[in-house]
């Protein structure tokens, strides 16, 4: 099921973060070898405000990869990190060094929606097969979407819109109040939320918006106090949201006011397991889960290894190794057969611990079930359970 109907977007404009060094790029890369070393690059967050996701990130795909003896389609693999500090044109600069000194067969990663829009001119000048793991910015599922670029991942509009849907229908039509992180990032979350909730008949009131990096929420909170909202829909990630859920716990908000969010305020590695019963209850909408059927046997594993529940950064990782795996497979590990690798990589879907992934071919975004968790208490502490999916989600697209 297809869940957009009714749904208007208006249109996203692009980052202009590549500069004209990116055509110096343009000739296609030299073609290597189909059975000698395959380099891939990833660009994550190692430093800055989302190090935490960055290193989730670098070890799922890690984890893959070793689980395939380093090894896809008969090529072994070298895997080339880089941090790019959450900022697009260190993420620039990063990329155009896994691409013109690295020669990097493939390139991946990306944590931030700015970094992912500020690469996307240069890894399409350059003809890069790439595999954005996390960066949601609609854009790059509209006008921004590129030939060679796949997203196995969601969109923010996936996450927002889904949340509307569940919000109208089992919350409340009243009593709403947003509170988000004023950057790109959360301004799409919570417009998609709003947008899709109002639709449904739902009535918004108050929309608070917070700095990226607000240390005090107090002024924010106090108001909400005021308010007694029904319930709120946030948007926060990595440290802002662990403050964000312990300073409502602190205020006594947490156990008087439902908190719905994006999937980032409840991450279950960099959020859940810091703020532990400070998240209890709350909801989230999410294309990962722990307890998701198709993610439960990883989560284990990666329990094991990490001594924690994965979140959405592990899993998208390990993701991505699992799409760039299948498509190689699929041309017999010829990284050069690009056009047949992609087409061959949009006929069929891909079962990943996402659940299963088919890509859209208007855009290479991928089409994902969405999750509903709700955090309670198990034997391994608070911990997302999956109240509901909604399959088969697609972005609205370039017409949007």
């Amino acid at each position: 099921m297809t869940v957009k109907d009714g749904i208007t977007r208006r249109g996203l404009l692009a980052s202009g973060g590549a500069t004209a060094f990116a055509g110096m790029l343009g000739a296609p890369l030299i073609a290597k070898a189909a059975n000698g070393p395959l380099k891939i690059g990833m660009v994550t967050s190692l430093s800055g405000p989302f190090a935490g996701l960055g290193e989730a990130m670098r070890d799922g795909i890690t984890m893959a990869l070793e689980e395939y003896g380093n090894e896809i389609a008969g090529r072994k693999v070298e895997l080339i990190v880089e941090d790019d500090q959450a900022k697009p044109d260190e993420g620039v600069r990063k990329f155009r060094k896994l691409i013109g000194q690295d020669n990097a067969d493939i390139v991946s990663g990306v944590i931030s929606s700015a970094v992912a829009l500020a690469v996307r001119d240069v890894v399409t000048e350059a003809q890069a097969l790439t595999f954005i793991s996390a960066g949601s910015a609609n854009a790059l599922a509209r006008d921004a979407a590129s030939p060679l670029v796949f997203r196995p991942t969601k969109t923010n509009w996936m996450l927002g819109h889904t949340a509307g849907l569940w919000a109208a229908e089992k919350i409340s039509k009243t009593g709403c109040l947003t509170i988000g992180a004023d950057y790109a990032a959360g301004r799409e979350y919570i417009g998609d939320f709003v947008e899709t909730f109002t639709a449904q008949g739902g009535e918004v009131g108050q929309q608070l918006w917070a700095p990226l990096g607000t240390t005090d929420f107090g002024p924010l909170l106090t108001t909400i106090a005021s308010v007694q909202p029904e319930f709120i829909y946030s948007f926060f990630a990595g440290s802002d949201a662990v403050r964000f859920l312990k300073q409502m716990k602190d205020y006594r908000l947490h156990e008087k006011v439902k908190v719905l969010g994006g999937g980032a305020l409840f991450d279950q590695e960099d959020v859940i397991a810091t703020v532990k019963d400070a998240a209890l209850g709350g909801q989230n909408t999410c294309n990962q889960s722990p307890t998701a059927p198709a993610s439960q046997a990883f989560s284990a594993a990666y329990l094991a290894r990490r001594g924690v529940l994965p979140g959405e950064m592990g899993t998208a990782g390990y993701v991505t190794a699992q799409v760039i795996k299948a498509a190689l497979e699929r041309v017999d590990g010829d990284v050069s057969a690009k056009e047949k690798l992609k087409e061959n990589l949009l006929a069929q879907p891909v079962d990943t611990v996402f659940g299963p992934m088919s890509f859209d071919p208007r855009n290479n975004q991928a089409i994902l079930d969405i999750y509903v968790n709700e955090i309670t208490e198990s034997a391994d502490g608070p911990v997302n359970q999956v109240i509901h999916t909604y399959n088969g989600v697609q972005d609205p697209g370039p017409a949007a």
